[in-house]
C-alpha cells in the first residue's frame, strides 16, 4: 500500500524560529495550574445586544487569528505567555441566560486572582463582567477608564433587555464603582444624545471628546482621566469599544462611525492607561469580522491586545 503523500509539502510557508509570532504567546488552559496573577483571555462570542449589523460573535476568533501577523517582540523584550482559555459557550437566543452566564465566569476569573482581558462581543457584556468583578472583590474601589464613541448608559428595563448600550448604566449601578472614577476617552460628536449626556455628567463622570484628544494628545488625555479616577481607587479596569476607531482603520466594527480616534491615537491610550500596575483586567468589544474589509480592523484589535501585554511587563 503506498504511503500517503501531501501533495503540499514544502510548499507552505515555513516559520520561522528566530521570528516567533504573537500567536504563539496563547497557551491553552492546563486544569489545576494556579491563575493568580497571570494574564488569561477570555472570548466571549455573543452579539445578541447589537440592535444592527450581528456578527460580533465572531470578534474572539478575528482577534486571535490576527495576531499572527504580529511578532511576540516589542523592541525591548520578548512578551510573556498568556493563558488562552478558550471561548465560552453563549446562547445567542436568551440575553438573560448569556449575561448570567457571563457574570458567573467573571466572578469565577476575578475570584482566582487571574488578570482577564475579555474578548467580546457586543459592548453590552462589559456590565455584566464589571458586576462579576463586584460579586468576586465586594469592598474594591475600582476605577473605570473606557474608550468608546458612545456613552453607553441606557436606561434598561431587565435583563432581557440588555444591549450595547446598556454597560456602564450597569457598572455604576455597583457598590465598587461610581462616576469620579470613571473616565470615558474618544466620545463623537451625533453619537449621542443630550439626555445621556447630562446623565454622565450628573454622575460625575469625566468625559473627553474626539475633540479633546486631538486638541491635547492621546497619551495626555489618558494621563489626565488616570489623575482624575485613581485618587480614591484601588484597582483598574479597562474597557475599549474598537467603535472609537475612525471607520478608516476599523470598518470592521458595530456601529461604524466617521471621525473617530486614529490608530496611533488607540494606541497611545490604551499604552498609557495600562502602565498602571493597579490594572486588574481589561476588555475589547464590537469588533465584527463579516464588516471587517482585509482584516483591518482584527489587526488593530490583536495589536491593542499586544500594548495591553506589553505595558503590564
Amino acid at each position: 500500500m503506498d504511503t500517503p503523500h501531501d501533495p503540499l509539502a514544502g510548499l507552505r510557508p515555513a516559520s520561522d524560529p528566530r521570528d516567533p509570532r504573537a500567536s504563539s504567546l496563547l497557551l491553552p488552559f492546563t486544569p489545576g495550574a494556579s491563575l493568580r496573577d497571570r494574564t488569561v483571555v477570555l472570548g466571549l462570542p455573543y452579539d445578541g445586544g447589537i440592535p444592527s449589523r450581528p456578527g460580533a460573535r465572531f470578534g474572539p476568533k478575528a482577534l486571535r487569528e490576527a495576531l499572527s501577523s504580529y511578532g511576540s517582540f516589542d523592541g525591548q523584550r520578548e512578551l510573556a505567555d498568556i493563558v488562552d482559555m478558550g471561548d465560552l459557550a453563549l446562547s445567542s437566543m436568551n440575553a438573560s441566560k448569556a449575561h448570567a452566564r457571563i457574570e458567573e465566569a467573571s466572578r469565577n476569573l476575578f475570584s482566582t486572582g487571574a488578570r482577564p482581558f475579555f474578548i467580546g462581543g457586543d459592548h453590552g457584556i462589559t456590565g455584566s463582567l464589571l458586576r462579576g468583578l463586584a460579586a468576586a472583590r465586594p469592598g474594591l474601589r475600582l476605577a473605570l477608564v473606557t474608550l468608546d464613541a458612545h456613552l453607553d448608559v441606557r436606561e434598561y428595563d431587565d435583563a432581557a433587555s440588555l444591549s450595547s448600550g446598556t454597560p456602564f448604566r450597569r457598572a455604576l449601578e455597583t457598590s465598587i464603582l461610581t462616576g469620579s472614577r470613571t473616565a470615558m476617552i474618544g466620545i463623537r460628536r451625533f453619537a449621542n444624545s443630550r439626555y445621556y449626556l447630562s446623565w454622565v455628567r450628573e454622575q460625575g463622570v469625566h468625559v473627553y471628546s474626539v475633540e479633546d484628544v486631538a486638541e491635547r494628545g492621546a497619551a495626555a488625555i489618558a494621563r489626565d482621566a488616570l489623575t482624575h479616577v485613581m485618587r480614591d481607587a484601588d484597582a483598574l479596569y479597562l474597557s475599549v469599544d474598537i467603535d472609537a476607531a475612525d471607520a478608516a482603520v476599523a470598518p470592521g466594527v458595530s456601529a461604524v462611525g466617521v471621525g473617530g480616534l486614529s490608530s496611533r491615537e488607540m494606541i497611545d491610550v490604551i499604552r498609557t492607561v495600562s502602565a498602571d500596575p493597579r490594572l486588574i483586567g481589561a476588555d475589547l468589544m464590537e469588533l465584527s469580522p463579516p464588516h471587517d474589509e482585509n482584516q483591518r480592523t482584527a489587526k488593530l484589535a490583536a495589536r491593542l491586545l499586544l500594548e495591553v501585554l506589553s505595558a503590564r511587563g
